[in-house]
């Protein structure tokens, strides 16, 4: 299983900005969520928004990107499931994401940490 920093994947498929200042991404290159389509981007934010914002615990939810035309790829397959919620004097909520990213015969699994914000938005932690 790979456990890394969440704001370095998720600046990668722009769930969020990439920090000024955050460590290169060149070792995602060869991974799978690499692979999804730039068009697909604003979908798989919603997804994750949806997930951090209104499912339980243990509740899985799941995307597909579209098939890219240029490379004819197969789409990736995430299956995402908050895995637990805590509240924090200091971070205020934070939930544990599970993601289940897929292509093909591979399979990778990574996990992050989320805080939500005072404007209601969710930040990857960097703990």
């Amino acid at each position: 299983m790979k456990k890394i920093l969440g704001c370095c994947v998720l600046a990668t498929v722009g769930v969020m900005p990439a920090l000024s200042g955050a460590a290169p991404l060149s070792f995602l290159n060869k991974s799978i969520i690499s692979r999804i389509p730039a068009a697909d981007t604003p979908s798989l934010q919603a997804t994750v928004g949806v997930v951090l914002n209104d499912m339980a615990d243990g509740q899985p939810t799941e995307w597909t990107s579209s098939q890219s035309t240029r490379t004819r790829r197969t789409p990736v397959h995430i299956v995402l499931t908050p895995q637990q919620t805590v509240q924090t004097d200091s971070a205020g909520t934070c939930r544990l994401l599970d993601a289940k990213v897929s292509q093909a015969n591979t399979d990778e699994n990574w996990k992050y940490w989320f805080c939500k914000q005072a404007d209601g938005s969710w930040k990857a932690s960097h703990n």
